[in-house]
């Protein structure tokens, strides 16, 4: 056997990579996998049964750990000088749409209340339409973008945090906004803020835990499969093709008449922002148990579908976008991408 048969890399992260939020999807449908049959068919608590630290790792009981690690790493990449950028448009454009969100959230509550309608409950609903995928805005439009738009990155991870949903179900749940509810927003804050500060005082730490959430993603995606039956999250398909539908006209629609019709921009922002962001599958497991906990399986298993087809179709959406803008508008497009305007045409 030669050495380079020997030293053959099978790529597996590669592979992830290539796949839209692969790193922690692929890793939830295992989690899944194995749960359904496990605790599904052979009625059989695997985790429990293994104890630490493999179930921590593995199951919903660590969740929180990495959550707040994942917070504590986001924040580190937090630039301060660079917020003032997201002020000039990402900032209205975020506040549009968390506005219509989350009036849209309480009238949905209003109309059908807590059980939604067609299995599309109220958490569901909330934990969707309020979320955005940060790291996947950044991406997309990381080639074409200005400053501001890649400084609305650090807002739009401040306002993406479990933060804002929490203290909105705090108003719904069976005790109202409690300090039990307060103490969970700082429990939230202060990981973020922690790293905020180190980050900005010194960069060998923002370095250092660049890739922080690339080690989390994947432990967090099985941890959120662990907690999916799939032969139950087979029967939401139709409630997550529906609510991914809502999500796009909910998410992208409102920011996106504002940036093209009062900003005069091309709507790339507002249409590379509309994904979900894997930390939303984490907040079911979050609100007061006694109010949502019946609707949290169902809502993780929904969010999860949501998550895959929102983050496939964004970058496709956005790039269409981009391609229509430039045919009915080739003399601004030449303005706004005076030297990547080629390579958005590919």
């Amino acid at each position: 056997m030669s050495e380079e048969k020997k030293s053959r890399n099978v790529n597996i992260w590669k592979f992830l990579q290539k796949l839209p939020a692969g790193t922690m999807f692929v890793p939830l449908i295992i989690g899944a996998i194995i749960t359904t049959i496990a605790k599904g068919f052979c009625n059989y608590d695997l985790w429990g049964s293994l104890g630490n630290p493999m179930k921590d790792m593995f199951s919903s009981t660590g969740q929180m750990l990495l959550i707040g690690l994942m917070l504590f790493c986001t924040g580190t990449q937090l630039k301060l000088g660079e917020l003032k950028d997201a002020l000039k448009r990402g900032v209205v454009l975020i506040i549009v749409r968390l506005v219509v969100a989350y009036l849209l959230c309480a009238l949905f509550y209003l109309i059908f209340g807590l059980d939604g309608f067609w299995g599309i409950s109220f958490l569901v609903f909330t934990c969707a339409v309020t979320s955005a995928n940060a790291a996947l805005y950044m991406g997309i439009i990381s080639p074409f973008g200005d400053n501001s738009d890649k400084a609305s990155f650090g807002i739009m991870l401040i306002f993406s945090m479990p933060m804002l949903p929490l203290l909105f179900f705090a108003f719904y749940s069976n005790g109202g906004i409690t300090t039990a509810n307060i103490m969970q927003v700082i429990s939230l804050l202060i990981p973020f803020i922690l790293g905020m500060i180190l980050g900005n005082l010194d960069k060998d730490i923002k370095k250092v835990f660049a890739g922080g959430n690339a080690i989390i993603l994947p432990f967090l995606g099985f941890e959120f499969g662990s907690t999916i039956n799939l032969v139950e999250a087979v029967k939401k398909i139709p409630q997550g093709l529906l609510l991914s539908i809502i999500f796009f006209i909910i998410v992208i629609i409102p920011s996106y008449l504002v940036e093209r019709f009062i900003m005069k921009r091309p709507g790339y922002a507002s249409v590379a922002s509309g994904s979900l962001a894997g930390v939303a599958l984490s907040i079911p497991l979050m609100v007061d148990q006694v109010t949502f906990g019946s609707y949290a399986t169902d809502a993780i298993a929904i969010l999860a579908f949501v998550l895959a087809i929102t983050n496939i179709l964004c970058p496709f959406l956005t790039r269409w976008n981009n391609k229509y803008y430039q045919k009915k508008h080739p003399e601004r497009a030449k303005e706004i991408w005076p030297e990547l305007n080629v390579e958005i045409k590919e």
